[in-house]
């Protein structure tokens, strides 16, 4: 049923064996190894039992200079994740990591690996982008204190997190978002080039991945697909 019908630039069958592989990776990643002998417990002098070692693997991210830049968007700039306190720099349609964490307890994530892509302003302070290490749409809105606040439609379930601004690379551009936001200046924005409303598709219509029940990494262009 699979066959080789071209799915996202690959065929289901190629997609079918990479997920294999990463749920094959996963598994090793999680695999218990015994480390070294038993160590003597403190309390009767008998063994404490064996050290757990849990592999870690780096991610399967694209770097920066693998994914092509767009438009500049008013969020441009450098936040915080606030569940992690680690930084990101969304830039031009892409968010790459700035800090090294882990995801997952096992992925290693490093500076300059994409972690979001896909980027559209499909409101008066509202974007949209694809969430590579949670597989799923993720939805950014404004708050009027100028942080964002992001929801994703996760792989493994929904997930909800703020990006606290540090740094932006237009400060004006945003500015003028949060003057439409708010309805300063009469609901209009100074001319500081804003970007147009993103209506494809519709802001009123469900992300193509809303719905999709298994989710998946296209190898070749790193783009979240469905698998269903």
């Amino acid at each position: 049923m699979w066959g080789d019908v071209k799915m996202a630039g690959m065929t289901k069958r190629k997609v079918r064996a990479f997920v294999a592989g990463t749920a094959l990776a996963f598994t090793l990643a999680f695999a218990l190894s015994w480390a070294g002998p038993a160590a003597s417990s403190p309390r009767d002098g008998g063994p404490a039992g064996r050290a757990i070692v849990v592999a870690q693997i780096d991610a399967l991210l694209p770097m920066k200079d693998q994914v092509a830049e767009s438009d500049a968007l008013p969020i441009d700039g450098v936040w915080t994740i606030s569940s992690l306190s680690k930084r990101i720099h969304i830039q031009r349609g892409r968010a790459f990591a700035v800090d090294s964490w882990l995801h997952l307890f096992t992925l290693k994530i490093h500076p300059d690996m994409v972690v979001l892509r896909n980027f559209a302003r499909t409101g008066i302070g509202v974007y949209t982008a694809d969430d590579l290490p949670l597989l799923g749409p993720a939805e950014l809105r404004l708050h009027p204190d100028g942080n964002l606040d992001v929801t994703v439609k996760g792989a493994l379930g929904p997930v909800a997190y703020m990006l606290h601004k540090q740094e932006l690379d237009d400060p004006d551009l945003l500015a003028a978002e949060l003057a439409l936001l708010t309805g300063e200046n009469g609901g209009e924005a100074p001319d500081t080039g804003l970007p147009p409303v993103d209506e494809t598709p519709d802001s009123g219509a469900p992300h193509p991945l809303a719905n999709c029940e298994n989710l998946g990494v296209d190898a070749e262009t790193s783009e979240v697909v469905c698998l269903d």
